[in-house]
């Protein structure tokens, strides 16, 4: 895997996963060309070195190549005993069946609740699916806090799904000692983590899931609220949001080239409870 660090006198990392192209491929549907692929690795790679400029300087920068993340994650999976459920289709593309659950912000008021991915039938019927395949294994790309993974496995197990098995590729440490202490979990990479984003998130294509209109997914890049969401100080906010805005057009610009349907991506919502706060 590839895993790059700087060295700094930090005991916090900042973590970034590398997934843009992984997430147009495996969550959008395009096919990408090599020069496509390598024009937006090129697009990733100067985003950061202008990026990594604005983290607090008692936090470690790193950044993970989300396919090596990927073959890792399902190359630990795939000794499973169990069927394999899995939470992420970005990083986990061949699992025996997928649990499409995100959660959901309130561009109002900022509430986040767990719910069905856009376009993704009722989490209870999804739910009914899985528990004909009798005790499994639950894969995701990683935990923060562990707080939603918590959610999700109590969700599961309240309706008598066992879970034999958690994977993950990233953990933070006090997650993982949480919710190792009473669960089985096999994690990759274990961080004392500051703060943990996902390029996509900062590209425009991707951020906090607000639900579906007309068939349409709604959504609200993390430069709606990069302090909140990134941890990004105050004085910072507006050089990286203009500094977002501005890959999201270099990257919209390769797409478009290659004749894509814009439409897949979804429609960009306003965060308003950010606006409140302030």
């Amino acid at each position: 895997m590839r895993l790059r660090r700087r060295k700094a006198l930090a005991d916090f990392t900042y973590l970034v996963t590398k997934d843009v192209t992984e997430a147009l491929e495996r969550k959008f549907g395009y096919a990408l060309a090599e020069d496509a692929k390598e024009r937006i690795n090129f697009i990733e790679d100067r985003f950061l070195r202008e990026f990594w400029a604005y983290i607090p300087g008692s936090a470690s920068p790193a950044e993970i190549d989300a396919a090596c993340l990927s073959r890792d994650i399902e190359l630990e999976a795939g000794r499973s005993k169990y069927p394999v459920v899995s939470l992420d289709r970005i990083y986990m593309p061949n699992a025996d069946r997928y649990l499409e659950v995100t959660r959901i912000t309130n561009p109002k008021t900022g509430k986040v609740t767990i719910g069905p991915r856009p376009g993704s039938i009722a989490l209870k019927e999804q739910v009914s699916g899985i528990r004909a395949l009798g005790k499994i294994s639950l894969a995701d790309v990683g935990m923060f806090d562990g707080n939603t993974l918590l959610e999700i496995c109590s969700l599961l197990e309240g309706c008598g799904i066992e879970i034999g098995e958690i994977y993950l590729g990233i953990s933070g440490n006090e997650a993982y000692r949480r919710i190792s202490g009473s669960r089985r979990v096999n994690a990759l990479n274990l961080f004392d983590l500051y703060e943990w984003v996902e390029l996509r998130d900062f590209f425009g294509i991707d951020g906090r899931n607000v639900g579906a209109s007309n068939g349409k997914r709604r959504f609200m890049p993390y430069w709606e609220n990069l302090s909140g969401w990134a941890s990004i100080s105050s004085p910072n906010e507006r050089c990286v949001e203009r500094m977002c805005k501005r890959y999201n057009k270099m990257l919209l610009e390769v797409l478009e080239e290659g004749g894509f349907d814009m439409e897949r991506i979804g429609d960009i919502e306003e965060y308003e409870a950010g606006k409140l706060i302030a």
